[in-house]
């Protein structure tokens, strides 16, 4: 899981960021690069938009938590691939586009791609062999007091 205090330091670090590709907009007139502004607006307000949903996000009981996983799956993630082609989009602004800065940030990212699959992964291997032993137990196959234990379906 990821901790409120990483989100929150992303959070104002972003806003940070947003604030000086706004303010670097305003020193820069007759200067648009339109595509780069857009992303950066969009990637901000997803994460506005983010930051928020944890106010509505209902208990892990309630029958609209699943839609509210998947929405904070699809933003949290939307956010995260528009925030990279804009770091790319900020590359072709600075005429860095085949700079040594961009070839380090491509091996970290991929780096950090592999990591998140591998990570991504594992949860859903996790998520499905609890449903099917949660299947399991109700339909009577595994006893209630297995839980703990490990069962057939780990073979």
């Amino acid at each position: 899981m990821h901790g409120a205090g990483v989100q929150l330091f992303g959070f104002v670090l972003g806003t940070v960021g947003f604030a000086i590709g706004i303010r670097l907009g305003q020193l820069s007139p007759g200067v648009e690069y339109s595509l780069h502004r857009k992303l950066g607006i969009a990637v901000f307000c997803l994460g506005a938009l983010q930051s928020l949903a944890l106010l509505f996000r209902p208990n892990a009981r309630n029958k609209f938590r699943k839609y509210w996983k998947s929405y904070h799956h699809f933003v949290g993630y939307s956010c995260v691939v528009l925030g990279f082609v804009n770091v790319f989009q900020g590359f072709e602004v600075m005429g860095a586009s085949r700079s040594y800065a961009k070839l380090i940030y491509c091996l970290g990212l991929s780096t950090l791609i592999g990591v998140c699959i591998a990570l991504e992964v594992n949860s859903w291997v996790v998520f499905c062999r609890k449903s099917k032993e949660d299947k399991m137990r109700r339909e009577g196959f595994i006893a209630a007091s297995d839980k703990g234990t490990s069962s057939a379906i780990h073979n």
